[in-house]
């Protein structure tokens, strides 16, 4: 817990931050552990081949995750203003207006995606067996029923980023993966593998454990905030979808640019590339990881801070918080230097450290950590139309740059498209950050 010592301090909000680092950081550490025993017990219970399908094809599916039109994260500034001010009455507003916005939203995709399914032929879009169709767009349908229901239920994890409860917000998610794991482990031992029970399992689980637990917290211990139909009030629609479009922009342009690496390394390269690909992602994501969890707390910190024009404490804690980033680099070095020994006992499999792959993975972290540093700062603050207008740009060159350069390059096609775009996004959101701390923010820079 070195890195705490860096915000040494009586500062109330930076007190409730560093409790939840360190709630995050013993999460995260489970969350890991939970996370690398999925791959292998997947891979274990299936295959190779058809954990590469399955990732490609949830990866569709979590397309799906990017059409709540930003209304979760312009609920969570709105709600944290709103609570900042006192108003309680208005915070329960806006979280019960959310709730029925988004039931309405995702009735209606799963409606579409159930309905498009049925004329789907998966195995020609994976470039798969043909015999698979069946089984795929089942695992298709199942994946969008739990991923509707996922999205509604996340409502209460954005409300406790909002209330300044990452960890416990984390916990849950996490909670969610230890049980599908439980759940992989029994499959293994009583059928044999399955992509059908693999969706269930992976998916189905997790989506019907937040629901419990929402339920649960919100008739205890948050009962006063809990959503009611009598505090729906529709005229806080334009006001959560006024910052939630800009959200929702970005979200949609982060489908193009992120969310097609995998269906185009599947295209290009193959079932078993994928594999490679994500084993290599996951593990150098510990840096990403190890950011987020001294990042996250501070979005709504800012909020709160920028709503009460505290600009001072926003430049002492953006300083810190960049030093804090310098240590992206040991992390990496740590972990390419110990790769050979994790991936052996890790994956118990004959997959081979590709180092190339792993230096190329591991920048593009470094690279990530540093744009959301940025990005959780602006996001709380409510300064997303440079980050909006960004990514808006890159959607539309990305998918097929990273189709003609992963063709050319392999892997480090995909990898140097997504790095780009990172880059880009911190350099720009070096500019602006740094002129809305000394209120210097005029024109575009102060949206």
């Amino acid at each position: 817990m070195k890195l705490l010592k860096k915000f040494k301090t009586t500062d109330v909000r930076v007190k409730l931050a560093q409790k939840n680092i360190i709630g995050l950081f013993f999460n995260k550490i489970f969350a890991l552990l939970v996370s690398f025993q999925l791959i292998p017990a997947t891979i274990g219970y299936v295959d190779t081949e058809q954990y590469g399908i399955w990732i490609a094809i949830s990866s569709v599916a979590a397309w799906m995750l990017y059409f709540d039109f930003g209304l979760t994260h312009g609920f969570r500034n709105g709600f944290a203003t709103a609570k900042a001010k006192g108003d309680v009455l208005l915070a329960k507003q806006y979280i019960s207006t959310t709730y029925i916005i988004l039931i309405l939203i995702f009735s209606i995709l799963l409606v579409i995606g159930l309905i498009a399914n049925n004329w789907l032929s998966w195995s020609s879009m994976l470039s798969v067996d043909s015999n698979l169709d069946e089984v795929l767009n089942n695992v298709f349908a199942i994946l969008i029923i739990f991923l509707s229901v996922q999205m509604v239920g996340n409502i209460f994890t954005t409300f406790l980023l909002a209330v300044q409860k990452p960890a416990m917000s984390a916990t849950i998610a996490t909670i969610g993966q230890f049980f599908a794991l439980i759940a992989i482990y029994g499959l293994t031992f009583f059928t044999k593998g399955n992509l059908t029970y693999l969706a269930f399992a992976l998916m189905g689980i997790p989506a019907l454990i937040i629901v419990l637990i929402s339920v649960f917290y919100f008739k205890t211990k948050f009962k006063e905030y809990a959503p009611s139909v009598y505090n729906i009030n529709w005229s806080l629609t334009k006001s959560i979808l006024g910052l939630g479009s800009r959200f929702f922009i970005i979200q949609l342009s982060m489908l193009f640019v992120f969310q097609f690496a995998n269906f185009i390394i599947i295209r290009v390269m193959g079932a078993n590339a994928v594999t490679n690909y994500n084993v290599a992602y996951r593990y150098y994501s510990i840096i990403y990881v190890l950011m987020g969890i001294v990042f996250l707390p501070f979005w709504s910190a800012f909020t709160e801070a920028y709503a009460k024009r505290e600009f001072e404490w926003m430049k002492k804690t953006y300083s810190k918080l960049s030093k804090i980033w310098l240590l992206t680099f040991a992390i990496f070095i740590g972990l390419l230097l110990i790769s050979p020994v994790v991936y052996k006992y890790w994956l118990a499999k004959n997959l081979e450290v590709n180092y190339g792959l792993a230096i190329a993975i591991g920048i593009n972290m470094i690279i990530l950590s540093r744009a959301n540093l940025y990005m959780y700062c602006l996001n709380g603050i409510g300064k997303i139309y440079l980050q909006m207008l960004i990514y808006a740009l890159f959607a539309l060159i990305s998918a097929p740059l990273m189709y003609y350069l992963t063709s050319i390059w392999g892997y480090y096609g995909v990898i140097f498209v997504t790095s780009l775009v990172y880059f880009s996004q911190a350099f720009v959101g070096h500019i602006q950050l740094n002129k809305i701390l000394k209120n210097n923010d005029n024109g575009i820079w102060s949206k």
